[in-house]
């Protein structure tokens, strides 16, 4: 092997282990890079400066990775020369410099970097959700058997077992308490005698209430010399958001399960015969299959809220109970780079302080923006 083939080799074995490590790590890491360029006497200082700030980024923006593009050319000579091509495959989210140095001859810029790529298809369990499951709406066809009505009773008491058995779920259950929506929006707890006396139950912010219904209706049908009485089950869950309630998603599911069949062929009666407990264990299946899927739903919702500005801090209404650690990485969209990210400074049970990795930044500029926080994304 010649020598610009082997150099060319070493080269893409370097990059290349240098791109397996970094996708095998999280999508987002902090990199620290200096940056420099030759001061020209004959250019203005800031020319350098800019070149030695792209020199830093461009440095960060491979240290997330590289895509390399290989070419051979022919030379006049009938010689093979090879081409080697060097791109980033991550971006610069956001950056702060952290310092900047003038020489005799170069100028210097030091900065800290977040560079990866932010992946929103991840969706397993984002964050701690509060879910308030309010009472149930059940409605039984009067011609259904009589063991119905503690079938529904199990029903609902196999749909809290499945919620609080979920890691990423914290369930409050208001089973004798009816969601008025209208009524909760138009009352100001201040000034209500319920509220001031009882209480109201109230979901706050960032967290979700939860309404299932069950609907029993019975049916026959004839098929041939045979007659079969069914039963169809109609599970529904409506969710809201936040205190103001405001519906997120409608999830229902549909079974029918055969209640007793009746023909002239007595074997293929008994055959098709159905006892209480062969009806019953697949529509508590069914109905535990429902709330696996209303918890898929919700885990895939991001953990973000609002910010704003509060005694020269920003502020986000969300804290421990969602999920967010001390620490934790937040991502807003950026003025000047594609996105601002910030970091949880103090930590409540319901609020968060975050600063912004770059410190230069104007933090009126950030309040009233949406910050979405970068957990299991």
């Amino acid at each position: 092997m010649s020598f610009p083939n082997f150099f060319l080799s070493l080269c893409i074995i370097a990059i290349l282990g240098l791109t397996g490590e970094v996708n095998a790590k999280e999508n987002l890491k902090f990199i620290e890079t200096t940056g420099r360029a030759v001061i020209d006497q004959e250019q203005q200082i800031d020319v350098s400066r800019r070149r030695a700030l792209e020199d830093a980024l461009y440095l960060a923006a491979l240290h997330g990775g590289a895509k390399i593009n290989g070419f051979s050319s022919v030379k006049t000579d009938t010689s093979i020369e090879e081409n080697l091509v060097v791109q980033p495959s991550s971006r610069i989210l956001d950056y702060t410099i952290l310092a900047e140095e003038k020489s005799a001859t170069h100028y210097i810029v030091k900065l800290r970097a977040a560079v990866g790529q932010l992946n929103n298809k991840k969706c397993d369990g984002r964050g701690i959700k509060t879910i308030s499951l309010f009472q149930p709406v059940i409605e039984i066809d009067p011609n259904a058997p009589f063991w119905v009505n503690e079938l529904t009773v199990e029903i609902i008491n196999t749909m809290i077992d499945t919620y609080s058995s979920k890691r990423n779920v914290v369930l409050n259950t208001y089973l004798s308490t009816y969601l008025d929506i209208e009524k909760l929006n138009s009352v100001n707890d201040q000034f209500d005698y319920i509220s001031l006396t009882s209480g109201r139950d109230r979901t706050q912010h960032g967290d979700y209430s939860l309404v299932p219904s069950i609907k029993i209706s019975t049916g026959q049908r004839l098929s041939g010399f045979n007659s079969y009485e069914t039963m169809f089950l109609e599970f529904q869950t409506n969710l809201y958001e936040g205190e103001k309630y405001l519906m997120d998603f409608s999830k229902s599911k549909s079974i029918e399960v055969l209640l007793k069949s009746g023909g002239p062929w007595r074997t293929l009666n008994l055959f098709l015969a159905s006892t209480k407990e062969t009806i019953v264990a697949p529509i508590i299946e069914e109905a535990r299959n429902h709330v696996i899927e209303i918890v898929d739903q919700i885990g895939c919702k991001p953990v973000q809220s609002r910010i704003f500005l509060a005694d020269g801090k920003l502020e986000v209404p969300l804290g421990q109970k969602h999920g967010i650690t001390l620490s934790s990485l937040a991502v807003a969209k950026g003025e000047i780079t594609p996105f601002s990210i910030l970091r949880v400074e103090k930590l409540l049970k319901t609020k968060a302080i975050l600063v912004p990795l770059n410190d230069s930044l104007n933090l009126e500029k950030l309040s009233g923006k949406t910050v979405q926080f970068l957990e299991n994304m």
